[in-house]
């Protein structure tokens, strides 16, 4: 192999790799972020449900504090899973405008390909 075909091929790869990051970076980013978010909320909510078993039930105040935390936690972590499944959704549609992308452009190199040559 020529030290111009290994060039050739690091670029190649290199160019892969650059494309891969840009497609993918920011959303592996985000759903990291946001499951780490929801896994807290997770955990904060099972600290309130056991707070729940020491608390007396004669004391108003307290259980609507824990009404409104139970509450509040639901609301975090289902606002997170619904953010999880908007970014699946633009992941999804990168990656199919990515291959129809690559068809539409097969099907014009083969429409060019198939043209008589004019002279």
């Amino acid at each position: 192999m020529s030290i111009n075909n290994l060039m050739y091929k690091i670029k190649q790869w290199d160019n892969r790799a650059a494309q891969w990051m840009g497609r993918h970076f920011y959303i592996i980013l985000f759903e990291i972020i946001l499951i780490t978010i929801f896994l807290f909320a997770f955990i904060n909510a099972l600290k309130i449900l056991n707070i729940s078993f020491n608390i007396d039930k004669n004391n108003t105040t307290d259980q609507l504090l824990l009404v409104q935390s139970l509450n509040t936690s639901l609301i975090v972590m289902l606002l997170i899973l619904i953010a999880l499944g908007v970014l699946n959704i633009i992941n999804n549609n990168s990656r199919l405008r990515g291959a129809l992308k690559n068809i539409e452009f097969n099907l014009s190199k083969r429409r060019n390909d198939q043209k008589p040559q004019e002279d």
